[in-house]
């Protein structure tokens, strides 16, 4: 009796070494780790991958864009204002400039440091990047008052205007200083939408309500 179960004890560690073997050249030829699971389809060849350089940022608040001291001319109330692309000299980034959809975004950056603005309040931390809206075929961007406790926002990356649609400006509120035009009784501050006109239906990468950023 104690030689038969010595004997089932053997075949079992045998068929166990086996099946670990088994699984072992398996994962090698797949290139899988012991206990990952197969992808039920074959990966698509071409696709870009998550992280690759080439791709379009999105739109949206930016924290690391501020704007040159040497472009800091208000062209709205209390406000410098600037539109291009990524590269544009008028812009300073605190890493890698991103790469945008030349077609379809824009970059803007705004700042009311050294600017003059009777309305703004002793204490008042100057202007900062709220959000936009998309009107018709023109895109509105929103400034407010920077807020102690949240970071300023010196620009972001918005939808370029469908046409000749064209980029304007405007405050949050009443309250706010920043962005108002110059020309007196309009409302908005028209800034431009320079490069060749985006034709309609081109990929958007855009929201069509204000993109706020907490």
């Amino acid at each position: 009796m104690r030689t038969l179960l010595i004997a089932m004890a053997t075949l079992a560690l045998v068929a166990t070494g086996c099946r670990v073997q088994a699984s072992a050249n398996a994962n090698l030829n797949t290139g899988k780790k012991a206990g990952e699971d197969f992808d039920d389809e074959p990966p698509v060849q071409g696709e870009p991958e998550a992280a690759g350089t080439g791709e379009y940022a999105l739109v949206g608040a930016r924290h690391d864009l501020t704007l040159s001291p040497d472009k800091r001319t208000a062209v709205c109330s209390c406000l410098a204002v600037s539109l291009g692309g990524p590269a544009d000299p008028a812009f300073k980034w605190s890493g890698a400039a991103p790469t945008i959809d030349a077609e379809t975004q824009l970059v803007i950056a705004v700042s009311s440091e050294g600017i003059a603005c009777a309305g703004a309040k002793p204490e008042s931390l100057g202007a900062s990047y709220w959000g936009y809206k998309q009107s018709g075929d023109d895109v509105i961007v929103t400034i407010e008052n920077a807020r102690n406790g949240r970071p300023l926002t010196g620009g972001a990356i918005i939808p370029k205007p469908i046409g000749d649609g064209q980029v304007y400006v405007q405050p949050a509120s009443k309250g706010v200083p920043y962005g108002r035009s110059l020309i007196a009784g309009e409302k908005s501050c028209k800034v431009g939408n320079p490069g060749p006109a985006r034709k309609l239906g081109g990929p958007a990468g855009a929201q069509p309500e204000e993109d706020q950023d907490w």
